[in-house]
């Protein structure tokens, strides 16, 4: 009868300890759960005005030159490579993407759904609906980036090597934080001229560099001191703290 008694104890103990872990694993699935929300102009532009994410325009060139959301990376879902771009944006932001009417944005949420990205909206009818709301839109200015880099894994490390600190920024041209940052770059190249070394990186022409640096997002900062990287971070950064990790490797 003790014995009988001492089992059941047992199993019970083994039945709470299952239903512990297993709502224990139903809270980690639900943390990783990708969700996209179909949303109308209204509450996209909510969503832009709060500034916790990323606008992505999936249209084609011809398109975007007619006008694109300001502040929107812009990234063509035709093109061959569109998901090892859109795996080079920051994975733990928020994405409001759009198209011309709702079609290729919901393919390409379901791509960004796909890959891991976890809060996704995207614009129902498009930029038309945009348009159509009387939300603004803005023209490509035609401005060409002429300091960033393609560069062969051979001649970046020849960059390298010298005793002055180098600060890379890691970049591709359709990505907006990337060109949020990249005066702020040029402004620190000037200023430091004669104390360090500053190059922009094109993370899509140079992808052997990007390969062998392990870079994964766009944009990425790394700080090398002969040779060795001293210093990385990932995503938008003051001036003043880029400047500060130049000045602590003087």
């Amino acid at each position: 009868m003790l014995l009988k008694k001492m089992n059941m104890i047992t199993l019970i103990k083994v039945i709470v300890v299952i239903i512990i872990l297993s709502s224990c694993s139903d809270n980690k699935v639900g943390q990783t759960t990708s969700v996209i929300s179909n949303v109308d102009a209204k509450t996209f532009k909510e969503l832009i005005d709060a500034e916790k994410g990323i606008i992505l325009d999936v249209r084609t060139p011809s398109e975007v030159a007619e006008g694109y959301i300001n502040n929107a990376s812009i990234i063509n879902i035709y093109d061959e490579d569109f998901i090892s771009k859109i795996n080079l944006m920051q994975k733990d932001n928020e994405i409001y993407v759009y198209c011309r009417s709702g079609s290729r944005s919901s393919k390409a949420a379901e791509l960004l759904k796909e890959n891991g990205f976890g809060k996704i909206y995207n614009l129902k009818g498009g930029i038309s609906a945009w348009k159509n709301s009387g939300y603004p839109i803005v023209k490509p200015d035609g401005k060409v980036d002429e300091n960033i880099q393609q560069v062969t894994l051979t001649d970046f490390k020849t960059m390298l090597q010298t005793d002055k600190p180098v600060l890379v920024d890691f970049h591709t041209v359709w990505c907006f934080p990337c060109r949020k940052m990249a005066p702020i770059v040029d402004e620190i190249e000037e200023e430091y001229k004669e104390k360090a070394v500053v190059i922009r990186v094109d993370v899509d022409k140079s992808k052997e560099v990007a390969n062998a640096y392990q870079i994964t997002g766009v944009p990425v900062f790394i700080l090398f001191k002969n040779g060795k990287e001293m210093w990385k971070h990932n995503g938008i950064i003051l001036k003043e703290d880029l400047i500060k990790q130049i000045e602590s490797n003087l």
